[in-house]
């Protein structure tokens, strides 16, 4: 039996909706189904301009590809959203989707939108997307198919997050920086899936032109079917130059440029420090973080943005603005590792709180990740802060327990490059 849900942007679950005793759970304040086409059109009023609602319109090459999945709540537990691409003229825009373990399928209505600059020689494109707001339960398998009637996906299967708080432990792949190099990209995505991670984190500047199609097609490509299985949260990066492309074909929270997720017994802070104006970094992300770090009750809190606030390489430096706005924030809300990229190498820094060196569990560590495929930098200066700088391409697998988290890199032969763990 397939239970119908037509989104609308004031009632996801209608009172005369029959969903045949499906516990749909109450709407989350955070997620909207209503999607709205992002930075680049804005209606007479000046407001977002909502997407188109799902039609049964296909178009002539209406077969979804590059599907991946979203988070469009902080509580990954419940919601998430699935985006694909087709070509423009397919408005089909549906998810059915069934738990593994035995249920009804459940058929949810979504939008789509083009986007694309049309400022590089390039045309329009058209993104879709589903956003299931509170009709997830935690820690359970489900089967999905994206698309319309004749025009379904494959079906892929993904597992929500644990509900936060659980205890359970985690395993979490982190990586950065793999901009015009796509097959070493490729290779980064493949070590990183041997170890069976359960979040992937990236660290910002996925492509060299955040406006160019052509890349993130390439991007998409290497990364294969993962996006469609496994969670990833990504920080802008200066890379991105805040393009329509990157906003239009990823689901965050919020105003997805800054975003707070649980992912069980973590809390992920996604941040932008590739900003229109200063104050978004000393004001506004700067209370973002506090706030959050603050609320949150999860033992586990890590930070993931692009250029980093503690940097030895002297490619880039260290960011001091960022270093002044955030890392008391960082540090004063017990984030336990802050992962940022920008500088080619790896890095990892002393615990820190306050300009100075700390032990364990009493400050925050700062870990560079930038070698995913973007040309390596091979020039650092000593410092205090520093425990190690290694040139090469690599990825950091984190597990992540009730007291402690311990952190492996490796380089893609598989050779250890690092190790270290941190306390709660």
């Amino acid at each position: 039996m397939i239970v119908l849900l037509a989104l609308s942007a004031c009632d996801f679950f209608p009172e005369s909706t029959d969903t045949s005793g499906t516990d749909t759970g109450a709407l989350p304040s955070d997620c909207s189904p209503e999607v709205f086409v992002p930075w680049g059109t804005l209606g007479a009023d000046g407001a977002p301009v909502p997407a188109s609602a799902h039609s049964e319109t296909l178009g002539a090459e209406p077969s979804p590809y590059a599907v991946r999945l979203g988070w469009p709540s902080r509580d990954a537990s419940r919601s998430a959203s699935m985006l694909w691409r087709t070509d423009v003229d397919t408005l089909a825009s549906v998810v059915e989707l069934t738990p593994v373990d035995g249920g009804e399928t459940v058929r949810v209505e979504g939008y789509s939108f083009l986007f694309g600059s049309g400022t590089i020689g390039e045309g329009l494109y058209r993104i879709h997307e589903v956003r299931l707001c509170g009709l997830l339960q935690p820690g359970t398998s489900y089967s999905y198919r994206v698309g319309g009637e004749g025009a379904w996906s494959d079906s892929t299967t993904f597992t929500t997050a644990p509900e936060p708080g659980s205890g359970q432990p985690l395993r979490v792949a982190i990586a950065g920086d793999s901009r015009g190099d796509y097959s070493t990209w490729a290779t980064v995505v493949s070590s990183m899936e041997s170890h069976s991670p359960d979040l992937y984190i990236f660290s910002g500047d996925m492509v060299e032109l955040g406006a160019n199609q052509a890349e993130w097609e390439s991007w998409f490509e290497a990364t294969g079917d993962l996006l469609a299985r496994k969670p990833f949260l990504a920080a802008h990066g200066n890379h991105e130059f805040l393009a329509q492309h990157y906003f239009a074909q990823f689901g965050f929270p919020g105003n997805e440029e800054w975003y707070a997720v649980e992912w069980g017994d973590l809390l992920v802070l996604g941040l932008n420090d590739t900003v229109r104006s200063e104050e978004e970094i000393d004001s506004t992300q700067r209370q973002f973080i506090e706030t959050e770090l603050a609320a949150t009750a999860l033992p586990w809190r890590f930070a993931t943005h692009h250029q980093p606030a503690w940097s030895a390489c002297t490619a880039h430096d260290s960011n001091l603005d960022v270093r002044e706005a955030w890392s008391p924030a960082f540090e004063a809300g017990r984030a336990q590792v802050v992962f940022a990229g920008h500088n080619h190498i790896y890095e990892r820094s002393v615990p820190i709180r306050d300009g100075s060196e700390v032990p364990d569990g009493q400050g925050t560590v700062y870990v560079v990740s930038g070698g995913a495929g973007a040309p390596l930098y091979t020039s650092t200066e000593d410092s205090w802060w520093n425990v190690k700088a290694n040139s090469i391409e690599h990825y950091i697998i984190g597990d992540i327990g009730a007291d402690s988290a311990s952190f492996v890199v490796r380089d893609l032969s598989g050779n250890i490059i690092d190790e270290f763990t941190v306390s709660r």
